[in-house]
């Protein structure tokens, strides 16, 4: 049904490629369906979108118009099939732009992973990456998406690889911060847990490491000491995250259980 439905919208798309209708300025009609979705009345919206890129073939605003299809969709709707078929028609009209057509497989990668289809999505971000000079943001957030996604698929040797280069080759402290932090996590998926102390301890040795993520860090390590049955390590490591913790009960509750253990 979803492979009928990207035919379908892309055949729509060429048959309106061949039409010779012209956009004067402005359209009354994008105008109108722009109105309509801020309005909430999201099926005209929709009604009036497709009717712009049915009557403007060279339109403008054809991009935005294909944008508000795909919001349509995936937000409003909670199709994330159609919002996939969507983008994979608008990749066929705007492919030829290396720039956005590594955020239209970025995007299509993210309606596919809401449909629980990763291998998919593991194609469209392998493909996002080869396209050329994307921003170092970009890329990380492609990446570290693949890499999430290569977890979701319980593949976790590529998903530790692919964290390890993030690390290795972003300019963002925050980023390289995280990914390490997501390393050493999936690290302790596969009870590598030698590496992941190395890892973690690392981490929360590094400058500039943000405190929500050094907090994470000391929490997952204060896991490991806890593993080993080395009760009071992972208690005194807890101690220094009781007021930085995203959720400080956790700790407390943690603490006091372990405090029961030596």
């Amino acid at each position: 049904m979803k492979r009928c439905l990207i035919i379908i919208i892309a055949s729509l798309l060429l048959i309106l490629q061949g039409c010779d209708k012209p956009d004067n300025g402005k359209s009354k009609v994008i105008d109108k369906a722009r109105g309509n979705f801020i309005s909430g009345f999201y099926a005209d919206s929709e009604k009036g979108f497709e009717r712009y890129l049915q009557d403007n073939p060279q339109g403008e605003y054809r991009l935005e118009a294909w944008d508000y299809l795909v919001k349509i969709a995936a937000e409003v709707r909670h199709d994330s099939d159609r919002g996939a078929a969507i983008l994979e028609a608008m990749y066929l009209e705007f492919g030829h732009n290396p720039e956005l057509a590594a955020k239209l497989k970025c995007q299509l990668a993210e309606m596919y992973i809401r449909s629980g289809q990763y291998k998919t999505a593991v194609e469209a971000l392998e493909k996002s990456l080869e396209f050329p000079d994307q921003p170092q943001n970009q890329l990380d957030s492609t990446r570290t998406m693949l890499a999430e996604t290569f977890r979701k698929l319980r593949n976790y040797d590529l998903a530790i690889y692919t964290y390890a280069d993030i690390s290795k080759t972003t300019e963002n402290k925050a980023t390289r911060a995280r990914a390490l932090f997501e390393m050493a996590h999936t690290l302790t998926l596969i009870q590598a847990w030698e590496r992941a102390e190395s890892e973690l301890e690392k981490l929360i040795k590094m400058d500039g490491v943000p405190e929500e993520i050094q907090a994470e860090a000391v929490f997952v390590l204060a896991d490991i000491y806890e593993h080993r049955h080395d009760y009071k390590r992972a208690a005194d490591l807890l101690e220094t995250i009781v007021d930085t913790y995203p959720n400080p009960n956790v700790v407390r509750y943690k603490l006091d259980y372990l405090k029961e253990r030596f």
